[in-house]
Parts: C-alpha cells; structure tokens; sequence
C-alpha cells in the first residue's frame, strides 16, 4: 500500500522481504538464475506446471466457497494422466521421469 500510494522506489532487498520478487542475485547475474528457475520449473511435469499457473492465476476471482471445487476440476485430470503415471513409476525405479505431456 505504502508503495501504490507514495510512488516511492525501494530496494531489491525490500522487494525480496515483502515478497515481490522471488530472489535478488548479483549485477549481470539475472539471466543465469532465471535460466536455473526455469529448468526447476521445466523439471516438473508439464500438465501440472500448466494447471498450478491456471489455479495460481484463477483463483483471485474465486469465492473461497468454490475454491475447492474449481481447483479439483482442474487437478483431478492431472492426477488421472499418464504423465502421473510415469511420475509414480519413475519414483518407484528411482529415475527422473519422462514426461509426455499427456
């Protein structure tokens, strides 16, 4: 509020504590550490980085009395997919998965 109100700039560390960025790292280091966020992010499976972006995108416009109900439609694909699947398979064998998008 402060922020939106006075139009003051603040520091990357008081980003960081209020929580509107994720992680400061060191000048002309930015790129290197958004390539290892993204390679987090592309370890996982694709339907369900897709779905949590949808949910995390969506459920602003949500009455918490339907929160649960919405997010359940769009994760019970998921947790039925072959892509799960394989996930349960490849933790068993313990082995990366192979994700296929399906």
């Amino acid at each position: 509020m402060l922020m939106a109100l006075t139009g003051e700039p603040i520091t990357a560390e008081r980003a960081y504590e209020v929580g509107l960025v994720v992680e400061t790292c060191e000048p002309g280091a930015a790129l290197e550490a958004a390539l290892r966020i993204a390679g987090l992010i592309a370890a996982n499976g694709p339907l369900a980085v897709r779905v949590s972006k949808r949910i995390l995108q969506s459920a602003i416009d949500w009455a918490e009395s339907e929160a649960w109900e919405r997010q359940a439609e769009l994760v019970g694909p998921v947790f039925t997919s072959a892509d799960a699947r394989e996930g349960a398979v490849a933790f068993a064998e313990k082995r990366a998965p192979v994700w296929q998008g399906r």
